[in-house]
């Protein structure tokens, strides 16, 4: 789990050198761009985050739900607060739904029998745990590379 860990903070270190390049930044977009730009960070920010939090967390799900929620609520408000107020809602609701989604994924990955996936043994299913928080860092990471190539004027 120390390399979920690590993931995690990459994560976390990504997102926020996304947020606070954008925020340097925010005057250079119009209205339709800022709301492409909120949309993409905050749903790509909250899945992977979502996801990482969940699989490491242990405690019982109505606890990881209002962990998540709360960090969903959170980052989707940076996020749409940062270029106009009438993007608010929308970063609010991008970030729950996010975040909603990295949940689910998290939650499978730690019992895949939610899905009828059957694994039979421990090592299999941790090493699903890591291949996939794997992928979806790299994946945060192209989105936030995307993002911030977008801004280059």
């Amino acid at each position: 789990m120390l390399g979920i860990v690590g993931l995690l903070i990459w994560n976390v270190a990504a997102a926020c050198f996304c947020y606070f390049r954008l925020r340097r930044r925010k005057h250079l977009f119009d209205g339709r761009h800022a709301a492409t730009i909120a949309s993409t960070a905050t749903l790509g920010v909250t899945l992977i985050l979502g996801m990482h939090v969940t699989v490491l967390l242990s405690a019982g799900l109505s606890l990881v739900f209002l962990v998540n929620l709360l960090l969903g609520a959170a980052v989707g408000t940076l996020f749409g607060g940062l270029f106009n107020y009438h993007l608010l809602l929308a970063g609010l609701y991008n970030g729950l739904v996010g975040i909603s989604m990295g949940i689910m994924i998290g939650e499978v990955l730690k019992n895949p029998q939610i899905c009828s996936i059957p694994i039979s043994d421990h090592t299999q299913l941790l090493l699903n745990m890591y291949q996939l928080c794997g992928f979806a860092t790299l994946l945060l990471t192209v989105v936030v590379g995307l993002v911030l190539n977008s801004i280059k004027a």
